[in-house]
């Protein structure tokens, strides 16, 4: 019978071929595991780099929707960091109301024509997801001759946004996402999501927001497992 010699250790026959199957087997998984996790580090560097794509594509729409609304005569704020063009309420409503004002339908219309010519662009077709327009209030509870109305503020933030949407349904409705989805849609938070900056019963946090969301980069879950099987496969 023929005798291994490893160190002081004497390995025969059978056990000889258990050993090595076993150093096979763990080289196997160690290479799937090398390779496995290649795979994922190059999957989550490209998803980083299109969510760094998404954001600065965000803020070159908001920054050109800001742009053009100005040359028309309007004054619009614009949040990079959150994607958000900001419409201040004075433009918009009266205090306590949610009829738009004829200066907000100047405003509005304009901005639906400005909406409509950016968002259809090639360069960010499926590009973005949902533009949320959401109503704001500062914290000043609602008074009595308003509450028959409004219960609160936010029936009333919420019947803002909703008003400012119907005025830009028939410019903006075609409009739709990479699922075919529509584009737009309405919001209202009340004096829930205050602007750290100004105190919480400033005028300016009444205001309507238009908060761009860009389309998440996918993960090709299935494709890696494939490539994962396809790796065993080739150890057989």
């Amino acid at each position: 019978m023929k005798v291994a010699r490893t160190n002081n250790y004497h390995i025969e026959g059978e056990d000889l071929a258990s050993w090595i199957s076993i150093s096979d087997l763990m080289s196997g998984l160690l290479i799937i595991f090398i390779l496995t996790l290649s795979l994922y580090m190059l999957i989550f560097s490209q998803k980083t780099a299109e969510l760094t794509e998404n954001n600065q594509m965000r803020k070159e729409i908001i920054h050109e929707i800001a742009e053009k609304i100005e040359k028309e005569g309007f004054i619009v704020k614009v949040d990079d960091d959150n994607g958000v063009i900001r419409l201040p309420e004075r433009l918009l409503f009266r205090s306590g109301h949610a009829e738009l004002e004829e200066d907000g339908q100047r405003l509005l219309s304009a901005l639906g024509h400005i909406l409509f010519d950016v968002l259809s662009k090639d360069k960010y077709n499926g590009k973005v997801d949902t533009v949320f327009i959401e109503g704001h209030t500062d914290n000043v509870k609602i008074g009595s001759k308003i509450r028959e109305k409004f219960a609160s503020n936010w029936e009333l933030s919420a019947q803002r946004a909703i008003n400012t949407w119907k005025f830009l349904e028939v410019q903006l409705d075609k409009l739709r996402n990479s699922k075919g989805q529509q584009l737009f849609s309405v919001s209202g938070y009340a004096a829930s999501r205050l602007l750290s900056n100004l105190p919480s019963n400033s005028s300016a946090q009444r205001r309507i927001d238009f908060r761009i969301s860009m389309t998440p980069p996918t993960l090709p879950v299935k494709g890696a497992d494939q490539v994962v099987k396809d790796i065993k496969k080739e150890l057989k």
